[in-house]
């Protein structure tokens, strides 16, 4: 069996990068939970579907609910 020797620079070098590794996976979870509140946020904040304003085209077989009146068919009826 092999007994490996270890410097304090090696070991401080390697507490080191398990120090990191956890801090990077604290990091990682609060970045996952503001993930989460800023979701929980624009869900709160949205309106949603069926809500007054919305407008689907298929709900007037995609013609303008005000009746838009275009001029320029009223001159192509009159030209005939």
């Amino acid at each position: 069996m092999e007994h490996r020797t270890t410097t304090d620079p090696e070991e401080q070098l390697e507490r080191t990068g398990d120090e990191l590794k956890e801090r990077l996976e604290t990091l990682d979870d609060h970045i996952d939970d503001a993930r989460r509140e800023a979701q929980a946020r624009r869900e709160e904040s949205d309106p949603g579907e069926g809500d007054a304003g919305s407008w689907d085209a298929d709900e007037n077989d995609g013609e303008d609910p005000g009746g838009f009146d275009d001029p320029e068919a009223e001159d192509e009826d009159e030209e005939e």
